[in-house]
């Protein structure tokens, strides 16, 4: 990977079924995994359009609750309708908690906190690439260049703090969280978005599955790997779906056919699985059924503090 060699020998926890690797890197190892090129430390395009457009800004405005840009109150029959394109525009917005404080976790190039301060929310991040952490702060975002242990943010400081694709990546998951409910407020919600080892992808392709990404993600989890480290660090889980799609199945499929190029015909390794739209749009509605199976690619979780109410 990145033209940096490396032999990784894959196992699993017998008592948690998490997956992990041998032998384990250094910090300072990992890095040469994390180039400048890597995908969360470039902005996104469009970053106005995507902040508040169309149907999205419709279903924030009359589902989620943030203000409407031209006055007035929201009416039942616009509440109702932005229901139904919630599940299509904006999905898994955060509901509007007047000028709330969210902290991103991993923030990568910030365009996701741009995107929340141009919805009202004071954002915060952390990153610990330099490359990142530049991009981020050339937006004029407050991001903090380390890990999320050294930020020294106030007790009871933030509404919600995210991790999207963090998780897996962190040799210290469990210091990580005891923070976080350090800092979060007593009625604050933590979002996680993490590969699940649970997906049947997983099942079918093994140490080939783009999702396990050996050696950027340390620790991959399954729901019982998942679910006993958030018990252990003070959290509850308040709901657990799976999300995927095809791109993991294409993605992986070409990983398997690369280590098992001479068993198939030229013509199949020859496709570009990846960039398949037919295949993709195919698989589509399977991956649909497999989440709410939850045996999808993806899990997406809520935290409470445990015994919060």
């Amino acid at each position: 990977m990145h033209g940096v060699p490396g032999i990784f020998a894959v196992l699993r926890c017998a008592s948690c079924a998490a997956i992990f690797y041998e032998p384990r890197l250094r910090r300072e190892e990992l890095a040469a995994f994390y180039p400048d090129s890597y995908g969360r430390y470039r902005r996104a395009r469009s970053l106005e359009r995507k902040a508040y457009h169309g149907f999205r800004r419709f279903v924030l405005e009359h589902y989620y609750g943030y203000p409407l840009r031209n006055g007035g109150n929201v009416r039942l029959w616009k509440r109702g309708a932005a229901f139904c394109l919630s599940f299509v525009a904006a999905k898994g917005a955060i509901p509007f908690r007047g000028e709330g404080k969210f902290l991103d976790v991993g923030c990568g190039s910030g365009s996701y906190l741009y995107r929340l301060r141009q919805w009202g929310w004071k954002v915060y991040g952390v990153e610990p690439s330099p490359a990142g952490a530049a991009q981020a702060r050339s937006l004029g975002l407050a991001v903090h260049l380390g890990e999320l242990t050294d930020a020294n943010f106030p007790s009871g400081f933030f509404d919600i703090v995210r991790l999207h694709h963090v998780l897996e990546h962190l040799s210290n998951p469990r210091e990580t969280l005891v923070e976080i409910r350090r800092i979060m407020k007593p009625e604050g919600i933590v979002q996680i978005t993490v590969p699940n080892t649970g997906s049947l992808n997983f099942w079918l392709f093994g140490p080939n599955w783009y999702g396990l990404d050996i050696p950027r993600h340390v620790i991959s989890y399954g729901p019982k790997a998942f679910r006993l480290l958030c018990r252990a660090t003070g959290f509850e889980v308040a709901n657990l779906r799976c999300r995927s799609g095809p791109f993991g199945f294409v993605r992986s499929l070409s990983y398997f056919l690369e280590e098992n190029a001479y068993h198939w015909p030229k013509w199949v390794r020859h496709i570009d699985w990846p960039r398949n739209k037919f295949v993709r749009r195919t698989l589509k509605p399977l991956f649909s059924v497999l989440d709410v199976l939850s045996l999808g690619d993806v899990m997406v979780a809520t935290l409470k503090i445990a015994g919060a109410k």
